[in-house]
């Protein structure tokens, strides 16, 4: 059974974080540390689907 929340501040520090990495990941990938850049990506997309989550 899901339950009804609205965002919160949490919430929206994750969408900062979210940003922040991707940002970082472009940026190793760039400078050349790809395996860097994976391990970011994964939380990147960590954060995008939580907030998938969090939106739907």
């Amino acid at each position: 059974m899901k339950t009804e929340t609205t965002p919160d501040l949490g919430d929206l520090v994750i969408v900062l974080l979210a940003g922040t990495l991707a940002g970082l990941r472009d940026r190793l990938e760039d400078d050349g540390f790809a395996p860097a850049s994976e391990f970011v990506a994964e939380l990147t997309e960590r954060c995008d689907s939580y907030l998938a989550e969090v939106g739907s």
